[in-house]
């Protein structure tokens, strides 16, 4: 610290200041020189954010009602799965086929057991037609026979 000069005039201040300024300042532009690339690919970068936004909003607009729709189309797949398997088992039961809608059940083994249930109450039997056979009009009291038949069917069918 011997060799410590004071500094007296102003034109040694500032050359003595000036070299430490003008370092710093290199420093500073050394530090920031890719300052203006940063910028420019800064701005491009909001550009395209922008761009992007834009389109992701345009698609979620477009594909609103998507979700909805998918959920009620594969609802109304798995009733038409449903129905199917219903009349499948109804038809192997030997239910009649306007049985199938009245079938419960969520599997094809919940559905096979209500169709042996209803099965049980519900006998197919070969029934004769209910009709009457044709009265015998050839003979000679085929006007009393008419009468006769009138007599029955307005009476019901019942004698």
């Amino acid at each position: 610290m011997a060799d410590f000069t004071p500094i007296t005039t102003q034109e040694e201040l500032d050359r003595i200041i000036g070299d430490r300024l003008k370092r710093e300042k290199d420093a500073t532009s050394k530090k920031y020189a890719d300052y203006d690339t940063l910028k420019a690919s800064n701005a491009d970068l909001t550009t395209r954010l922008a761009a992007a936004q834009k389109a992701s909003a345009d698609a979620a607009e477009k594909y609103k009602g998507y979700d909805q729709k998918v959920a009620d189309l594969e609802k109304k797949v798995h009733t038409y799965e449903i129905d199917s398997v219903k009349t499948k088992v109804a038809l192997s039961s030997r239910l009649p086929f306007e049985m199938a809608s009245r079938l419960r059940g969520e599997t094809e083994e919940d559905i096979q057991k209500d169709a042996d249930s209803l099965k049980g109450i519900w006998k197919t039997q070969n029934h004769q037609p209910m009709a009457a056979p044709e009265p015998d009009v050839s003979g000679a009291d085929s006007k009393k026979a008419a009468l006769k038949e009138m007599l029955h069917k307005m009476n019901g069918g019942n004698e």
